[in-house]
Parts: structure tokens; sequence; C-alpha cells
């Protein structure tokens, strides 16, 4: 294409499928972390284990991962490469919002609006790092902004953030589970192609950068691979923390069974034995 030339928006249906599949998954393990600070949260202390893979799970697989896969999608008459330091700021910023939201919303009991200000949080970084993300990308061609389209992404980030936090704190079977992870999926693929369709590619000749750059056809399995082996890690972790709590509910049960007063046949509840 030559310079001044509009790139038509359009996407590998594949690569979109495997963005999609990303933010579920990594929905799926962040409700599982949710799980882990609801429970700890009764017994008065949230372990920062769950916050770091709540963080990890939703801001750098369901949301880091997925747009840099999504951003591979698009498809482009030229190659791009991602400046590493733009990279990895959009990474922290995704993570590090979704962990403050997660520690702000599990740290007492749920309210509505502690779930509205945790989403505005995190629909606000979510929005940072996808915006910081684009403007890592480094290729013949700038984007033209169109800005309704622009506030509407990150209203979109913000009212699926504030579902996704809702229904991390308030499902309670495995089915329910899944069907939220697939909700949050929708909702952070559908802020990402929206910003998408917010910046027109225009051609521009070709420009020299010097900063040191990743990218190329293999990043968005790359990202899938390492993303994948993470949320195991996490999957295990989560099970084994799980286990723990399990095994200390039933030792405390079993202290309270032990510690109570038995009580004589034929005498009234309450009573203690004593010289008949």
């Amino acid at each position: 294409m030559n310079p001044g030339d509009i790139v038509p928006l359009s996407f590998h249906g594949g690569l979109v499928a495997l963005s999609f599949l990303m933010a579920a998954l990594g929905s799926y393990v962040a409700l599982l972390a949710a799980v882990g600070i609801r429970t700890e949260m009764q017994d008065g202390e949230i372990r920062i284990g769950y916050i770091l893979i709540g963080a990890l799970a939703m801001g750098g697989v369901g949301i880091w991962s997925m747009h840099f896969i999504g951003m591979q999608a698009q498809e482009l008459p030229f190659s791009v490469g991602y400046q590493i330091g733009l990279t990895a700021l959009s990474f922290l910023v995704a993570a590090g919002f979704s962990g403050w939201a997660f520690w702000y919303v599990g740290r007492e009991r749920f309210t509505f609006m502690r779930c509205l200000v945790g989403g505005l949080a995190a629909g606000l970084g979510v929005a940072a790092m996808h915006y910081v993300g684009i403007s890592a990308m480094r290729m013949p061609a700038v984007f033209i902004w169109n800005l309704p389209m622009v506030v509407l992404s990150v209203l979109i980030a913000v009212i699926a953030a504030s579902a996704a936090l809702w229904l991390a704190f308030n499902t309670r079977n495995e089915l329910q589970r899944v069907a939220a992870a697939i909700l949050m999926a929708i909702a952070v693929c559908g802020m990402h192609y929206t910003g998408a369709a917010a910046g027109t590619v225009v051609c521009t000749t070709p420009r020299d950068f010097s900063s040191m750059q990743i990218g190329g056809v293999m990043l968005p399995y790359i990202a899938f691979a390492l993303s994948a082996v993470m949320l195991l890690v996490m999957r295990w972790h989560l099970q084994r923390a799980s286990r723990r709590f399990r095994a200390r509910l039933a030792q405390r049960i079993d202290s309270i069974i032990e510690s109570a007063p038995m009580v004589e046949p034929g005498r009234a509840p309450g009573s203690t034995l004593g010289p008949g």
C-alpha cells in the first residue's frame, strides 16, 4: 500500500477465536481466585497469593495476552513490532489495576458501591492497558482516532470490569463460574475490538525505530503458550490452597467437637456431669 492509504479493518478469524479463549481461561482462573479471597475474608484475612493469582489471571492473561493476540489478529499489510518498555508497562497496568480491584472489593464485606469503585478502577486500567499497548506498536503507519468510539470503548471497559467483579464475588458453583467466565470474555473482547475499530490505520513511509522491539507472526502463539503454562501453575496452586483450607476447617470442627461438654443420657442438654 502507498503512504496515505487507509488499511481496511479486517481480522483473522482463528486468532480472534484464540484471543477469546485466552480471555475466557484467564477469567475462569480469576474467578477461582475470587473464591479463595471470599473464603478467607470470612476468616478475617486475605493471603496475598490469591490477589496475585487474580491479578495475573485476569490482568496478565485474560486482558494483556488477549490484547496482543487480538492485535495480531488484525490483518495489516506490513509487519508490526512492539516496543519492549511500553509493552512491559501495559502488562504492569493490566495486572496492577486488576490486583488492586480484587484487593479492594475482597478486603471487606461485598457491597454494590465497593463493586462500582473497583470496577471503575479496573475498567480504566483495562482501557489504559489497551491504548498503552497500541502506542507500543512500531509500523509504517499511524492511527487516526475516532473520539466517540474511544469513549465508548472506555465505557465498555468500566461496565465490563464492574460486571466481572460482581460475578467474581457472587458465583457459587462450577456451572456459574464457567458461564461467568464466558460472559467476562465476551465483555473483554467487546472492549478490545471496539477500541480497535476506534483507530483508523493510515499508511506512512517506512520509518526507523531505534528502540528494542518484539513481535512477528509468532507473537500470539508465544503469548498463548506462556499464558497456558501460567494458568496451569496458578490452577495447581489454587487446588493446593483449597486442600489446605479444607484441612484447617476439618481441624477446627474436630476441636469444637472435642471441646464440647458431654451430656449424660437422660439429662437435659446444657447440664454437666456430676455426682449422682
